[in-house]
């Protein structure tokens, strides 16, 4: 039997880092904020054990980086373990809880001078058990930010990070003994449905669906997809957005819109945070795994899983799109925004081929 437990959402102030060692500075930021925020959620009644933090809530926007930099990208390179998951470490020992968040530009052993954005889990003991590497997202994103998708390096990839199993190494999931099975969806991952269905189909009960920038939240995008997330894969979905940005000129600045939510395995928002805040907020509720257990385990309606034919879906992606192990032999570098533009152009065209679009006349 796992004992209900509170989860704590943060969605921190962001400052972005001009330095490299500003990141270790606004990860003691927010550890400050996580204690005070840890302490008012457990009035609920139950003991923290998770807590959650956005992506880009350590290093801030990450759009001054620039692709093929590459001294840029080595200076502001980080790693898991590393100063910032140590700090985190601490506080999850001190606080008694597990800790989930995310790093960009995360350097790893078996793809040197290769960069990711990276999510991460701490065990109440301080150690790091869990990492994923985002691995879906707008086209745009990998050279501005310096980083590669998996994706981009499929056959070693697949090879080294799960052994040859897909799963493994693109869905993997934290299946801890005491708060249940977690993934973590990073940001714009989170606009289409296959990776969190993926994280459900390996085992995920909680994903952690963290970050949306505007106009994507105050259109409504935010809310019916972390609503689908949950529903759809009868899993409890823990989204806290990016808070707003403190500018050099001291000017607050929201980009990203607010509304950090929990939404429970049925598709209903349990509690939320408000549009516009002026600083750091989060939200916290109640989980009971088992009682999500029970509903997984049941032969009604919502346990949409248990109706799944496979064989028919598979057919939807028997044909590639988007080519495989494009940056193999070498990082995404200089002139990497016009072989994306051509790469989604070609995309663009093939699917007029299949039909799945109709050309303009």
């Amino acid at each position: 039997m796992t004992e209900p437990y509170t989860v704590v959402a943060l969605s921190p102030l962001q400052i972005p880092i001009v330095e490299p060692e500003d990141a270790l500075k606004n990860t003691k930021r927010i550890i400050g904020f996580m204690k005070t925020a840890v302490g008012v959620a457990a009035t609920e009644g139950h003991p923290v054990k998770l807590v959650v933090i956005p992506e880009m809530a350590i290093q801030g926007m990450h759009m001054a980086f620039t692709a093929g930099n590459r001294e840029a990208e080595k200076k502001f390179a980080r790693t898991i373990p590393g100063p910032e998951t140590d700090e985190l470490g601490k506080a999850a020992r001190e606080l008694n809880t597990y800790i989930a968040g995310e790093l960009y530009l995360v350097a790893d052993d078996d793809f040197p001078d290769r960069y990711f954005n990276c999510a991460f889990m701490i065990d109440p003991n301080g150690d790091v058990i869990y990492r994923r590497a985002k691995a879906t997202s707008d086209g745009f994103e990998g050279g501005t930010l310096g980083t590669t998708n998996p994706h981009d390096l499929w056959d070693e990839w697949i090879q080294k990070k799960g052994g040859g199993n897909v799963m493994d190494a693109i869905y993997p999931v934290a299946k801890t003994p005491d708060i249940g099975n977690i993934g973590y969806v990073i940001c714009h991952e989170g606009a289409y449905p296959e990776i969190a269905r993926g994280l459900a189909m390996n085992g995920a009960e909680i994903i952690i669906r963290a970050t949306l920038i505007e106009p994507q939240t105050s259109q409504g995008m935010w809310e019916v997809q972390n609503k689908a997330h949950a529903l759809f894969n009868n899993a409890i979905v823990v989204a806290p957005n990016l808070g707003p940005e403190l500018g050099p000129d001291g000017v607050i600045n929201d980009l990203f819109g607010g509304r950090s939510m929990i939404v429970n395995q049925r598709g209903k928002i349990i509690t939320e945070t408000p549009g516009v805040t002026a600083g750091d907020t989060f939200v916290s509720t109640t989980i009971d795994i088992d009682a999500l257990r029970r509903d997984r385990q049941s032969n009604g309606v919502f346990n949409g899983f248990k109706d799944l034919r496979t064989e028919q879906y598979a057919a939807i992606y028997e044909k590639p799109i988007y080519p495989k192990n494009q940056y193999l032999d070498a990082p995404p570098g200089e002139g990497w925004l016009a072989r994306e533009r051509e790469t989604r152009a070609r995309n663009i065209k093939l699917l007029e081929e299949r039909g799945v679009f109709t050309p303009l006349d």
